[in-house]
């Protein structure tokens, strides 16, 4: 861990510095008197900060900006002052900790503790995706949610990426209370607890829908910064984010597969969704991603249809990760109850098969997954070289 003290108290840098340089992951410390200007942060992991009500508005803008810049960077706030509004406006801002003058080392210590813990737990990101549609993505994505919910009892947040409609939203008869225009421009600014109250959630569960509905085009508002910016900001508040997008090959959709850690390939057993399954491998291939990054599920499997599991596999020259059965009767009672299928129809073909898709996802080595490659993000130069104009 590489940290910087922030106090204009020259004694007070001394006794956090020390206590810095004991604990046995920190690598290097730096002390300043204020936030230097000409600074690298993106290869800091820790700043302790001093702050007190005088100076308090002009170090929290300065943190937020900082927070939105470099979003692995962590604070810990130091005070003399007892002051709740002081503190509830320091925590957030986005603050790890709030601890009070003189500092104990155990205190700071445990405080650093957490930003270990929230390192380990950066939410696992899982992208449903096909350039095909009506392929069954929103069922795939509510319904894996479930059964991973189900199995972990974690946080997870469905971010529906599919623009102008409401899938993931009807399918579980969730409604989230402020636009993502608000939440947007809040985001830096907003708690964990106020960013959940935000969203819609199903049920009695820790599961939270955040759609990204618009009356204009996706690529017109949602640039790759901007998708970065929030599948950033949920992996430092869920366990886990499952992702809904459309059937496009544009810049938004790979700004969302970039930022995914497994994409989930879906395909059905015909000719015309093999072919346009052989175009995304061909697109996977010339962004750069890992083999292992991407799994190829059918959905709607027929054992009597056009091409069986064999010959996917042959055509693809891809293993298929899993299936999932065409219980068409099943599913739309699930969609009408606003439910899902395993609530719905526990002992039925498709709730077990989404159960097995849930527990194969969750059997996956995450921290091996190719997810930080350098991609190449010109999508317009891609589709040229794969012939598409």
């Amino acid at each position: 861990m590489k940290a910087i003290i922030i106090d204009k108290n020259e004694q007070s840098r001394e006794i956090v510095l020390n206590i810095l340089k004991n604990i046995e992951n920190t690598k290097e410390t730096h002390s300043f008197e204020n936030f230097p200007k000409d600074f690298d942060y993106g290869e800091i992991d820790l700043v302790v900060f001093d702050i007190d009500s005088k100076n308090s508005k002009e170090i929290l803008e300065k943190i937020q900006k900082l927070k939105s810049k470099y979003k692995n960077l962590n604070f810990i706030a130091l005070s003399y002052e007892i002051n709740s509004q002081l503190v509830n406006q320091t925590l957030s801002a986005g603050v790890l900790d709030f601890l009070l003058k003189p500092i104990l080392s155990s205190i700071l210590e445990a405080s650093i503790k957490k930003i270990n813990t929230n390192q380990e737990k950066k939410a696992k990101t899982i992208c449903a995706f096909s350039n095909k549609g009506g392929i069954g993505k929103t069922s795939l994505i509510t319904n894996l949610a479930w059964e991973i919910y189900k199995k972990t009892n974690e946080k997870i947040c469905i971010l529906d990426l599919s623009f102008n409609s409401e899938d993931a939203s009807a399918f579980l008869n969730v409604k989230q209370k402020y636009n993502i225009d608000y939440i947007l421009s809040n985001l830096s600014s907003l708690n964990k607890e106020c960013f959940l109250s935000m969203l819609g959630k199903y049920k009695d569960s820790e599961i939270y829908v955040l759609e990204a509905q618009e009356e204009i085009l996706p690529e017109a508002k949602f640039s790759a910064q901007i998708i970065a910016k929030i599948i950033n900001s949920l992996k430092n508040m869920f366990d886990f984010i499952i992702i809904d997008t459309t059937s496009l090959i544009n810049e938004t959709n790979v700004a969302i597969l970039n930022n995914s850690d497994l994409i989930l390939l879906l395909a059905n057993t015909n000719s015309t969704s093999i072919k346009n399954c052989q175009k995304c491998y061909e697109l996977f291939d010339k962004i750069g991603y890992d083999s292992d990054k991407i799994k190829l599920v059918i959905n709607r499997f027929i054992d009597s249809a056009e091409f069986n599991l064999e010959q996917i596999e042959k055509t693809l020259n891809k293993k298929i990760f899993d299936t999932i059965p065409n219980n068409y009767l099943t599913l739309i009672d699930a969609i009408n109850q606003a439910s899902n299928v395993e609530e719905v129809n526990p002992q039925s073909n498709i709730a077990k098969a989404y159960s097995r898709l849930a527990q194969n996802v969750l059997d996956i080595d995450f921290t091996n997954l190719n997810s930080k490659a350098n991609y190449n993000h010109g999508i317009f130069n891609l589709l040229k070289r794969m012939g598409e104009e």
